[in-house]
């Protein structure tokens, strides 16, 4: 495939949930693969990050991998795979790790932190491969690519990540819970229904993007008993969408206690509210451990004139 790419492999939050329930959409934690050319970006170390490595152990078969790692917060379902991420044990590999420095410690400190001997046999030191850890900031840099990040409303803090290419934008907003930075949160709280008004600046992160990979954990009547658990219900990411109108969007971090009948029933649901608002063009879907796709929507066929 041309141009980037992602590929999805964890979309399950909160803790890995194998079994015939999960088998379409997936058990593993987040982790995603972007590409353009020969820059390769990965989104978070969840649980599907080692199945990620042993793929590129076939892939690059015993060449060195560059790649970069994101991460958007340290909770554990984003980061329990990188102890079993392949390619940070081999020699030659160079990983370039972003991310928030915490009070509690840097990138370095924290990830180790759950590779010491009472958590995990094996240190970080015993990673051969060159890791060189790099604190976020607005904006950076990733080859031709531009990455601007968004602070997101999630228990102890959670990045959005924005990467733009020549043609294509991508947005990773996960774990986060938009109704509480809602400038009618309140508002919003006691009618879900009513129209959720966001700081322009926030908008603005969302606008214009081609793929938009967006935390949709929650049922609206879930969500009216988890308020401040850090994720977004269905009302909020239909609302955001409507206003910003993204040209697909994949609906991500999938609840543990969901079936894959119960997310399929969930796009069926966004589809729909999106069509009452006009939203016709707009492709929601849910996320799919193990699928590659196009960042950029492809343009439909032209229309065949008659010839007279």
């Amino acid at each position: 495939m041309a141009g980037m790419t992602v590929r999805f492999w964890g979309t399950r939050g909160s803790i890995p949930t194998p079994g015939r329930k999960t088998e379409k959409y997936g058990g593993n934690t987040c982790c995603l693969e972007l590409r353009d050319g020969d820059t390769i970006i990965v989104l978070d170390a969840g649980s599907g990050i080692r199945e990620m490595g042993e793929s590129w152990a076939r892939e690059f078969d015993g060449r060195a991998v560059r790649a970069n790692l994101l991460l958007t917060h340290l909770h554990w379902d984003h980061i329990q795979g990188f102890p079993f991420f392949a390619s940070a044990y081999q020699a030659g590999n160079h990983l370039t790790i972003y991310g928030e420095d915490r009070a509690s410690g840097g990138i370095r400190q924290l990830l180790g932190g759950q590779m010491q001997g009472d958590y995990f046999p094996t240190p970080l030191s015993a990673m051969r491969a060159r890791l060189e850890f790099r604190s976020t900031t607005d904006e950076f840099q990733i080859d031709e690519l531009r990455v601007r990040t968004c602070k997101l409303p999630h228990p102890g803090g959670s990045l959005g990540f924005r990467v733009e290419s020549s043609d294509s934008v991508f947005v990773l907003a996960t774990d986060c819970e938009l109704d509480l930075v809602a400038q009618n949160s309140d508002e919003v709280r006691d009618n879900p229904a009513a129209v959720r008004r966001f700081e322009p600046a926030l908008l603005d992160f969302f606008r214009g993007v081609d793929l938009l990979v967006i935390d949709c954990q929650f049922l609206d009547e879930e969500y009216s008993q988890r308020r401040g658990w850090g994720h977004n219900p269905i009302a909020t990411v239909v609302d955001l969408c409507l206003q910003v109108n993204p040209k697909m969007v994949a609906l991500f971090h999938h609840d543990p206690q969901h079936t894959d009948d119960m997310v399929a029933a969930m796009v069926i649901d966004s589809f729909q509210r999106l069509e009452k608002g006009n939203a016709h063009d707009m492709l929601i879907f849910a996320a799919r451990e193990g699928i590659s796709m196009q960042v950029r929507r492809p343009r439909p066929p032209a229309k065949l004139t008659p010839v007279s």
